[in-house]
Order: C-alpha cells, then structure tokens, then sequence
C-alpha cells in the first residue's frame, strides 16, 4: 500500500515537473518569437514599406495639387505683380497673399482629406515578409497595413530666382507639402516625414532684379 502511494506520489511530482519544463520552454518559444518579430522582421517590414508609403504620399500630394491649381486656373499674374521702375530695373515683386493663403488653405485641407482616405486602404504586404526569410518576401496572402495621418498637414509658397541670359531672370513659385505618416505594425508604429515641392508658376523677367530677392528669395 505504502509503495503505491509513494509511486503515485513521484508520479504527480514528475507530471508537475513536466508541466513546468513545457510551460518554460513554451514561454521561451514566445519571447524568442517577439524579440526575433521586434529586432529582424519588424526593421525589414518597415524598410520595404517606407518607399512605397513615400510613393503614395508624393502622388497624392502631387494628384492634389495639380487638382487645386486646375480648378482655380491660376497662373504667374494672378500670384505676383512686377513694378517697373523708369530705367527698366524691377523695382517691386508684391506677391497676392490673399490668393495665395486660399490656395494654401484649400491644398491643405485635401491632402489631409486624401491622407484620411489613405489610412482606411493602407497597403498590403505578402504574409511571407513576415517570416524575415529574404526567399519568401512577396510569398503569400496579403496582409493589410494601417496607415495612419501624424498631426497635420503644411503647406507653404517658396519662390526662386535663376538667370535666364542677359537682363532676364526666370521667376518661380513652389508649392511645399510637408505631411506626417505613420504605419502601424504589430507591436509598432513607424512615422515618415514626406515633404514635396511642386512648381504653382513661373515667369521670365526683364530687367534687372535687385540682389534682394536673388539672394533671399522672396516669401
């Protein structure tokens, strides 16, 4: 009787170390999973989706804009004003800020719109990415990534000048967008920074431009 009840005894005691020795090794099979995930996947992940976030943001900033300026038809004259002075030299370039912080506002508010957009579609990444192994990149179901606007969208007008042979000047005014994105992953989030400059005009200027603005630009 006394042997049975020692038997078991050991038998329970060997059933709960084995438990224990399954639970550890299970426990050590996650985190090696997780720091694998975190350290390797995760870098390659974000290294192969930042160029095609990047591409998506450029088109649509770039579908926008050209939109904007399409709709409102605006060109060089409807921006800036060029004041002569008697002896041919240019003595003022005013620059329209009402049209130009319509134009601003107007971009801003559909890129932020489009950007919105972006985030319900996200983009799609072959599940075998995920594995880390280089030979099963692209292999597999696709797996929908979040992409999420990060605060908002900028935009401002820069304005350059270049020489355009004797006496002539070529005068142009950009747009910059400049917008955030983050790209939720598993676990994390990576945030881009795009920033895209876009010509609104441009025009040849006779006359002599004073240093001025060939040095500091304009806006």
């Amino acid at each position: 009787m006394k042997c049975r009840q020692v038997s078991l005894i050991k038998s329970k005691r060997s059933a709960k170390h084995k438990l224990r020795v399954a639970l550890f090794v299970i426990l050590a099979i996650i985190i090696a999973l997780v720091i694998y995930y975190i350290k390797v996947v995760c870098p390659i992940i974000v290294n192969l989706s930042e160029e095609r976030v990047r591409s998506l943001a450029t088109s649509t900033i770039s579908e926008v804009v050209g939109d904007v300026l399409l709709q409102e038809g605006i060109s060089y004259n409807d921006i800036a004003k060029i004041k002569y002075s008697d002896s041919n030299t240019v003595e003022m370039i005013e620059i329209d800020s009402v049209k130009t912080n319509i134009l601003i506002r107007e971009i801003t508010r559909d890129v932020q719109k489009q950007f919105d957009l972006l985030g319900h579609q996200g983009i799609k990444i072959a599940l075998g990415t995920f594995t880390g192994i280089p030979f099963l990149y692209g292999i597999g179901p696709n797996v929908s990534i979040q992409l999420v606007p990060i605060g908002t969208v900028n935009t401002k007008i820069n304005s350059n000048f270049k020489s355009a042979g004797i006496n002539q000047t070529l005068h142009q005014l950009f747009f910059v967008v400049n917008a955030g994105i983050g790209m939720v992953l598993p676990a994390k989030t990576e945030n881009f920074n795009t920033e895209l400059e876009i010509l609104l005009c441009e025009n040849i200027i006779v006359g002599k431009v004073p240093e001025v603005y060939l040095q500091g630009g304009l806006i």
